[in-house]
């Protein structure tokens, strides 16, 4: 991996500590202690260090800058480590090159290779200070300071700002939510880092009751419509319950116990702002025929575009989220007895929920996509436990060993293929559907189709849900188009015009009263 570590995405809510730095970035210990001698900024001044994801990424998003732009005081570019580093001061040679300018020649403090450089006045001056032992060997980097209040300040512009004061105690919430998702973890995170940023960095330990009420107010002002920095009222009755359960864990917390513990009734919302959020919005989704000519219509002459269709056809066919899609292995698709087999262990399933799902019952075409789709993997060498939609690179490149094994070729990281994926399909179409929408379309089917409730339950379980209500709430629902005209249909008698028949119309419904008649008799 390139030492500019462009590779590496840290979560910007989150609080590190060394050794998950350490992990992150398959680095050692002194590393990190360096990047903290070139001024990278840590969450305070106790150890062990924290640090927040936004302040890391930045830092290594300033360094790349720096190695396409003038550089600071005393820095020298690594070609090796491809940033911008201050160097070992013990190792700083002075030199005289032949047309009389003053040389530098240094080692990297990362990968010890040798740096140069032509040196002006200012570094000179530098060096030498860091040179005398009465002088703090990080004078080369006071770019980005913590100043009083726990507030990162920054000479740079269009740095972020944010606060650090409670940084230590998140991160130990961070570790007490180890049970939740990652996801899960997020939304908590952001919730709790939208208080923190309302009250200005308030430590959490002096909270009181006035604070809670005034964001209650933030978040009351920001349920109007017309508001700049409005947020739905989803995202706001969200916010407020992940508060709830962060501020229940910190009262119990050393420290913290003092703090009101009747907080959840300031926080309390309107019934008009949680009535809002009840109100589930109406979602764009395609019929299954619909469906079944935007993939008769998909292009099928590369192996891209095969794995297109396939992940196109699946979506409809288990009913199945995009993240779950991509992380299938081959063997997860059962051709024999016609089933998906969702292993939580191994594919990325929403909640960690394992199950079996059987094909549902949609035109044909689907099935023989994905079928097809298998057979493709199948003729190129893939086995079973190779991804069952590789990224594009193993499909031009398959890398195959001597002694006929091969490297088992991974799911996709991302859903990025899905996204593509449905925008090929939609690419001629007046609507242009995500690749959740899917499941609405068999979510809606159920609905169409006359099954009794036992078959209904079975439907709703078969797509994930545990409660028929999921599926009623949530996905197809009914359009105001399509309300609008089932109402309009009720009670109106629907007469048939003899002339508008055909002479075999006409033969059935004559052959239906004699059967009747004879019935009768």
């Amino acid at each position: 991996m390139s030492r500019s570590y462009k590779g590496v995405t840290l979560k910007k809510h989150r609080v590190y500590s060394v050794q998950q730095l350490i992990a992150a970035y398959s680095v050692t210990a002194n590393t990190v202690s360096n990047w903290v001698g070139e001024g990278l900024r840590t969450s305070d001044h106790q150890r062990p260090y924290l640090f927040r994801g936004e302040a890391v990424q930045e830092f290594h998003r300033e360094k790349r800058k720096r190695v396409q732009s003038n550089f600071r005081p005393g820095e020298f570019q690594c070609r090796i480590c491809q940033t911008a580093v201050f160097p070992r001061t013990e190792t700083v040679v002075d030199c005289v090159a032949k047309n009389g300018k003053h040389m530098y020649s240094a080692e990297c403090p990362k990968c010890l290779s040798k740096l140069k450089k032509i040196s002006a006045e200012t570094d000179r001056d530098l060096v030498e200070d860091c040179r005398n032992p009465n002088t703090p060997t990080d004078c080369l980097h006071e770019g980005n300071t913590l100043v009083r209040g726990g507030i990162w300040m920054s000479e740079e512009k269009d740095v972020p700002v944010f606060h650090a004061k409670n940084d230590r105690i998140i991160h130990q919430w961070q570790t007490y939510a180890g049970s939740y998702s990652e996801k899960t973890i997020d939304k908590h995170l952001a919730a709790i880092r939208f208080f923190e940023d309302y009250l200005e960095g308030k430590p959490f330990a002096k909270l009181m009751i006035n604070d809670f009420s005034a964001v209650r107010d933030e978040l009351k002002r920001r349920a109007a419509v017309k508001a700049t920095d409005s947020m739905s009222a989803s995202t706001i009755k969200h916010t407020v319950s992940h508060l709830g359960t962060f501020f229940d864990w910190l009262l119990k917390q050393d420290g913290y116990r003092r703090l009101p513990r009747d907080f959840a009734g300031y926080l309390k919302l309107p019934k008009a702002v949680v009535a809002r959020s009840a109100q589930v919005k109406q979602r764009k989704f395609p019929s299954l025929l619909e469906a079944e000519k935007l993939l008769n219509a998909m292009p099928s002459k590369s192996l891209v575009d095969l794995r297109a269709r396939a992940l196109f056809a699946l979506a409809f066919l288990g009913a199945l989220r995009a993240d779950t899609l991509v992380s299938l292995q081959i063997k997860h698709f059962d051709i024999q007895r016609r089933r998906i087999l969702q292993d939580a262990r191994v594919v990325r399933a929403k909640a960690g929920k394992s199950l079996a799902i059987i094909w549902f019952q949609i035109p044909k075409v689907f099935e023989d996509v994905v079928v097809g789709w298998v057979d493709v993997l199948q003729g190129l060498g893939f086995s079973e436990d190779d991804a069952l939609f590789p990224d594009s690179k193993y499909l031009k490149h398959r890398i195959d060993v001597n002694d006929g094994k091969a490297a088992t070729v991974p799911v996709m990281s991302t859903t990025q293929a899905v996204t593509e994926a449905f925008a090929i399909a939609c690419h001629n179409s007046d609507t242009k559907y995500t690749p959740h929408a899917a499941k609405h379309t068999i979510g809606a089917e159920r609905d169409i189709r006359s099954l009794t409730h036992e078959e209904r339950k079975a439907w709703s379980l078969n797509m994930g849900h545990e409660s028929e209500r999921t599926t009623e709430r949530h996905y197809g629902t009914m359009s105001d188009g399509r309300r609008f005209e089932v109402l309009e249909s009720i009670g109106i008698k629907k007469t048939i015009d003899p002339r508008n028949l055909s002479e075999s119309e006409k033969a059935k419904i004559f052959d239906g009263i004699l059967e009747a008649m004879g019935d009768n008799a």
